[in-house]
């Protein structure tokens, strides 16, 4: 099944964590990130012009009613409203399916599979040439954790989630109150988090840190002379406290090549 683009107007931290920890388990799903503020959302919504939305909508009603009113709205729209709200009304508006704001994890997995199967069915209903057998809906267990190197890595800054994928990171460093982000298509992110939380969510086979303010990705080291990692025209230096964990990650990835 070809990628489905998704993306999520939430304003609160907590469902925003929520639906990330979801989403991610899709590898189907190609997510365009979060927003927080109504101007941002009505700036992308209509450039991003994504099949699936994700709105918060247990805040408030009426403004949110009128947002509903200005955008080119996606084919498929998953609400989460107040528990006190009628899920008739929303539905009447054009809302695909609705969620109630207390949700739990494996609801939004149905939801986002039930969609996800009914786009796939759509797509096959209309293919020109005939089908031999469906390829299921890619789908990864959060119990699982030898799929963790395909997961995607989520950016937040300023109040604005972005995911990218792991393997196109090649170096991240501590700048202050934030990270910068390098990748190999020569894109900067920042990222408000610190150095130690960012190493525990990225795959620990290829991404290591190498002094108190620095991660690199193996996979973009050239070479390796003593304490010194070469990646293209750039030279790091490996700190005593981490290079026997720098030297044990890089000889385990070379075994594999």
């Amino acid at each position: 099944m070809k990628s489905v683009t998704c993306f999520a107007f939430i304003q609160n931290v907590t469902l925003e964590k929520k639906v990330i920890d979801c989403l991610s388990r899709f590898q189907s799903i190609h997510f365009f990130g979060f927003v927080n503020h109504r101007v941002d959302f009505l700036e992308r919504i209509n450039h991003f012009r994504p099949e699936i939305l994700i709105i918060d909508l247990s805040q408030r009603k009426n403004e949110e009613v009128d947002i509903l009113g200005l955008i080119h709205k996606p084919p498929i729209i998953l609400g989460i409203i107040s528990s006190k709200e009628n899920p008739h009304f929303w539905l009447d508006k054009g809302l695909f399916d609705v969620l109630p704001v207390q949700f739990s994890n494996d609801l939004l997995i149905r939801k986002i599979y039930k969609i996800l199967r009914l786009i796939s069915d759509i797509n096959s209903a209309y293919q020109l040439e005939p089908i031999a057998a469906e390829n299921p809906i890619p789908f990864k267990s959060s119990k699982s954790s030898l799929t963790k190197e395909n997961d995607s890595f989520f950016v937040r800054y300023q109040k604005v989630t972005t995911k990218i994928k792991p393997g196109i990171i090649t170096i991240i460093t501590k700048e202050k109150k934030f990270i910068v982000i390098e990748t190999s298509t020569n894109q900067l992110y920042f990222h408000e988090a610190t150095i130690k939380e960012t190493a525990m969510q990225l795959p620990a086979a290829y991404f290591v840190r190498i002094n108190n303010a620095t991660i690199i990705n193996l996979n973009y080291v050239d070479k390796n002379l003593k304490n010194l990692a070469y990646m293209g025209e750039r030279v790091f230096t490996v700190s005593r406290s981490y290079y026997y964990q720098f030297r044990k990650a890089l000889d385990a990835l070379q075994k594999k090549l």
